[in-house]
């Protein structure tokens, strides 16, 4: 790696044309250079965080039969590679210019790549999924035959419930290390309201009293029981209201992230069983489109082409950011052109001292378009 040339993303053709403010756009609001004791701690939880990401990386190499020592020597690599990116920017966290999360993350993938790391949790994804797929037909079943009021709730739990699978902070890391969470239990024991951010009622209120949204597109989150048991049963449901829905999933892997190609297996599989999915799929009013992006967060000015053409062509009026990285620690300042839902556990502390709550507080930030315009 050259330490004097920023890294890039993976390439991708533009900005999402749902942007209130493509101009003044800033996918990562939280700069890292000038706060001395927040640079401290991403840069260490980084650097933390790496072995464990380097032993996913190796038991997924030895699982598909490569030579162990091989790997064990291009992790070491990597590892010496990515710490000394750290410590440059330790020393200046200027070096390759505005500094934040996503800065990091692009170029721990990037360095990834380089040593031939391409999907490190592949093994734990599949894990996790096969898990959630077996518990998904009966929790359909439970939503189904609840009354509308508290089906629209339930959704939402289960959202939340779901998204505590994730291995890229340390303290859902080690409950998955210790054997995971139990998706019922998890929703059944969620922070009491009033939330860490709170427009439940708003949202609930347009849920079912406003116009049926024309199309949504839902940007997921994790494998797992984040996509499974919460994105899925929330996209069937805007399906089941006549909402026609695009789930956009990562193009490339990153940590446990679900990619476009798992995501278009994963609904395949659900269509054979669900006539919901089936029929959707059938009949174009569910599509699956990859994000261009390539990292726990995501910056919505570098999408791909796919994606951008789907929102315009189906005039989409609901986004919804799902998950820490996308509607957090990316994206939680951004302003659309339409309806958007962020929605969130908090599962690091980091981000909860900058949000002013703690870990595995809930947040559900819903803004209507005339907001924007409201607030001008």
């Amino acid at each position: 790696m050259t330490m004097d040339t920023p890294t890039t993303q993976p390439v991708t053709t533009g900005v999402l044309p749902l942007l209130a403010d493509p101009q003044g756009y800033l996918p990562c609001a939280w700069e890292l250079g000038p706060d001395k004791q927040r640079l401290a701690y991403w840069l260490a939880l980084f650097r933390n965080h790496f072995p464990s990401l380097m032993e996913e990386a190796v038991n997924e190499g030895r699982a598909r039969g490569l030579d162990a020592a091989e790997i064990e020597r291009r992790a070491d690599q990597a590892a010496a590679v990515f710490y000394r990116y750290l410590d440059a920017l330790a020393q200046q966290p200027s070096k390759f210019g505005r500094l934040d999360i996503l800065a990091i993350c692009v170029e721990r993938e990037r360095v990834l790549r380089e040593f031939g790391f391409d999907d490190a949790y592949r093994l734990a994804k599949e894990k996790e999924n096969h898990a959630a797929m077996a518990l998904l037909p009966g929790v359909l079943a439970d939503l189904d035959a609840l009354p509308n009021q508290e089906r629209a709730m339930r959704l939402i739990e289960g959202v939340f419930a779901g998204n505590i699978f994730d291995l890229g902070v340390s303290a859902t890391l080690e409950l998955y290390k210790s054997g995971g969470a139990d998706f019922h239990e998890t929703r059944s024991k969620l922070k009491p309201r009033p939330w860490l951010f709170d427009d439940l009622d708003r949202w609930l209120d347009r849920w079912h009293h406003g116009q049926v949204y024309q199309s949504a597109v839902l940007f997921v989150d994790n494998a797992g029981f984040d996509i499974v048991l919460g994105m899925i049963p929330l996209a069937r449901a805007l399906l089941k209201r006549g909402t026609g829905v695009v789930m956009t999933a990562n193009t490339t892997a990153s940590l446990n992230d679900i990619t476009h190609a798992e995501l278009e297996v994963m609904i395949g599989e659900v269509a054979r069983w669900d006539a919901t999915i089936r029929d959707a799929l059938a009949k174009g009013s569910l599509e699956l489109v990859p994000s261009g992006n390539g990292t726990p967060l995501i910056d919505l000015s570098k999408c791909s082409s796919a994606l951008n053409e789907a929102v315009s062509r189906r005039a989409v009026d609901l986004v919804v950011l799902e998950g820490m990285g996308r509607a957090l620690e990316s994206n939680f300042e951004a302003t659309f052109t339409c309806d958007v839902l962020k929605i969130a556990m908090v599962k690091d502390i980091g981000v909860a001292s900058v949000l002013g709550g703690e870990v595995f507080d809930l947040a559900l930030k819903f803004d209507q378009a005339g907001d924007y315009t409201n607030s001008n």
